[in-house]
């Protein structure tokens, strides 16, 4: 903590940028149905819409390096499906690779659950699936597991055995190259835009996320409503009174066996 700083600094309530799932599916369809707003978003986007969120109704959508069949992905998916309604995970192949962020590093160094203890607690056992070190700064489709599978193709299709026909995986690629790779708060406005009338985004954030919420959530949500008139729909994925429960990363015990077979 800084000097004269307060505990209250250190923390960030993120529920004022959340809006309940039913409240938020009603007000995206009403939404939709303003053809003012639809061409208002159309043009700050450059009619840079992705196909995959252009669809005739709202999409349940979730944004990730690479889409996985982690604890955290498939708690999307199992909030999403009861809307009936199409539910995508876009991914990032040229995302770089760093082991200092938890997310990236957990798609290499994968823990899976292989059992409970006494105490209901979960076993955990890790797998490095891939050279570490060598990985370190490539883009995730430059990646290949110690087993020769891409990266990306190995943790896809751990998803689709899971849910082989529920769910649309996407490249985001292309479109994160044109609007603002390298500038994390333009390619937030962007990105929430996008969250006003085509997508309803799935999304956590910890009040311990300061300098993120501040920097680039805060800014770039308060930039779409006073643009717009109207704060772009984001619901809560994983509430924070259950964040420490377990870890999200992590991957259910139906893979255990996989990973043991594939680095045998």
């Amino acid at each position: 903590m800084e000097p004269n700083q307060s505990p209250e600094e250190n923390y960030i309530d993120p529920s004022i940028f959340l809006t309940p799932i039913d409240e938020a599916i009603s007000e995206i369809y009403r939404r939709r149905e303003d053809k003012t707003l639809v061409q208002k978003i159309t043009n700050f986007l450059n009619g840079d819409i992705p196909a995959y969120l252009d669809k005739q109704d709202p999409v349940l959508y979730l944004s990730r390096h690479i889409a996985t069949p982690n604890y955290e992905a498939l708690r999307f998916i199992e909030l999403a499906r009861p809307f009936n309604l199409p539910i995508v995970i876009g991914q990032d192949s040229k995302a770089k690779f760093v082991t200092n962020n938890e997310l990236k590093l957990s798609l290499g160094k994968m823990s899976v659950t292989k059992g409970v203890s006494h105490n209901r607690d979960e076993i955990v056992e890790n797998f490095s699936i891939i050279e570490i070190p060598q990985a370190q700064g490539k883009s995730m489709n430059q990646i290949y597991t110690k087993f020769g599978d891409s990266l990306i193709c190995f943790h896809n299709e751990l998803l689709r055995e899971v849910y082989p026909n529920q769910v649309e995986i996407h490249d985001e690629a292309g479109w994160v190259d044109r609007n603002h790779r390298d500038n994390l708060l333009e390619q937030y406005k962007k990105m929430l835009a996008l969250n006003c009338v085509h997508s309803l985004m799935f999304e956590t954030y910890l009040p311990t996320e300061v300098t993120f919420i501040k920097e680039i959530l805060e800014p770039a949500f308060k930039f779409i409503e006073s643009t717009f008139g109207i704060k772009p729909l984001i619901t809560e994925l994983v509430p924070n009174e259950i964040e420490y429960t377990r870890n999200w990363n992590a991957y259910p015990s139906i893979f255990y066996q996989t990973l043991k077979r594939k680095l045998s």
